[in-house]
């Protein structure tokens, strides 16, 4: 063993010994809280994990957002999403219970992607047929979440919320 180079001469001439041991395992788990501290970083940093600004307030008032939705269900609206990629134009259908269309609303939309909040977009959504409405906004690939509210007028509360992924494909 001497003749080799004096590495095995210098390091474990007297055989593996508890320092080696110590030293491994701490090089071991060194390595080990380094690599798991740098996912949780990057982790923390990129998703916070929740879908709405303030979800403790949002439980307060759970009772409100059942009546909401009953109310909502009663209308019995259906609707229908459609993007367009060569056009960029996403479009929204309306139409209640008798399928006629739902006309006068005022929607405010907002486009998100699930995982991230950086490509978050607010969409103006105008009428431009009877129950049809349309914006313009130009999507990546991949998966999309839009979160519509319809108002009958200005200062109204939401009559109807809308909350659909929308999966947009590769331009072949």
């Amino acid at each position: 063993m001497r003749t080799q180079g004096g590495f095995a001469h210098r390091w474990f001439a007297n055989g593996i010994e508890g320092r080696h041991v110590l030293m491994g395992l701490v090089a071991f788990f060194g390595v080990m809280f380094v690599a798991n501290g740098l996912l949780v970083y990057y982790a923390l940093g990129t998703f916070s994990g929740g879908d709405r600004p303030d979800p403790y307030r949002s439980g307060l008032t759970y009772n409100e957002t059942i009546a909401a939705g009953e109310r909502q269900a009663a209308l019995g609206w259906h609707s229908e999403i459609a993007y367009d990629p060569a056009a960029a134009r996403l479009t929204l259908r309306f139409a209640d219970k008798t399928a006629e269309p739902v006309s006068g609303l005022r929607l405010d939309g907002q486009l998100t992607r699930p995982a991230t909040n950086r490509e978050d977009r607010a969409l103006a959504f105008t009428e431009v047929s009877p129950g049809v409405y349309a914006a313009d906004v130009a999507l990546g690939p991949g998966s999309w979440v839009l979160s519509v509210e319809s108002l009958l007028h200005q200062d109204g509360e939401p009559l109807h919320r809308l909350k659909r992924r929308l999966f947009v494909a590769d331009r072949p």
